[in-house]
Order: C-alpha cells, then sequence, then structure tokens
C-alpha cells in the first residue's frame, strides 16, 4: 500500500454529534465530510509533532485580559523577558474600556512555551490564554 493510497473507513457517532458536525461543515464551506475530517487529523497529528518535537516549535499566543488588573502588564513583560522563549512578535489591541487582546508569536522548545503559555494563563486578570500550535522549525 502506498502512502497516498485513499482508504475508506467507517465511523459511528451519536446523531447528535453528526448533526454538529454537519451543521459545521455547512458553515465553514467545506465540499465534502471527508475533507473536514481530513483537517481535524491534520490539525491533532500537528499537535503530536509539535508536543514531541526536539526542534524549535512557532506558536501564537492569543490573550485577552483586563488591563485594569493591578500590576498585569508588568507580569506580562516580565515573563516574556524571563523566559527561554523567543518572542518573535506582539500586538496589542483595545478592544473595549477594560479589555485588550494581545497576541504574541512564539519560537523555542514546545516544552518551554507551554510552560511560559502557562504561567501567562494563571495570572489574576487574564481571561482567555489560547495557544495556536503554528509548526516545527
Amino acid at each position: 500500500m502506498s502512502n497516498d493510497e485513499t482508504l475508506r473507513f467507517t465511523v459511528s457517532l451519536p446523531q447528535s454529534l453528526f448533526e454538529e458536525i454537519e451543521a459545521d461543515i455547512d458553515a465553514r464551506g467545506y465540499q465534502s465530510r471527508s475533507e473536514y475530517i481530513r483537517d481535524l487529523f491534520r490539525d491533532r497529528i500537528v499537535d503530536k509533532q509539535w508536543n514531541n518535537s526536539l526542534e524549535d516549535v512557532v506558536g501564537v499566543l492569543t490573550l485577552i485580559f483586563d488591563h485594569h488588573q493591578r500590576g498585569l502588564s508588568e507580569k506580562l513583560i516580565e515573563i516574556q523577558h524571563d523566559h527561554l522563549v523567543h518572542i518573535l512578535c506582539s500586538t496589542h489591541v483595545h478592544i473595549d474600556h477594560h479589555r485588550c487582546l494581545e497576541t504574541i508569536i512564539l519560537k523555542g522548545q514546545a516544552s518551554q512555551v507551554n510552560q511560559l503559555v502557562n504561567k501567562i494563563a494563571a495570572l489574576k486578570g487574564v481571561n482567555l490564554a489560547r495557544l495556536s500550535r503554528a509548526g516545527i522549525v
């Protein structure tokens, strides 16, 4: 069997999950269930490879936080400067009077990137800290 041979398989799902997937397929404009499922599998494989990589990885950390939280901005900067992760770029946007959105592009060992993200996520005033694993460098 070659690597690019297409295989077919059957999956059993509860009807409610199937209906939710069908709605998501339509909403996202997929042409087929197969392409939708392939994308889900690819995302899982990237996550696995990313976490097990001995090479540097690249990710994007998305934060939403309360900029009125005392000392939070200083803690965010301190954590970024003190870590072994390279901060390649960051963007800061004011969403409203209290909340800011920040994206931070990170490069480094997966374990170090994960530690930095966990440290930031645990800060009081951080409402969302979501890491998108972009790839292995």
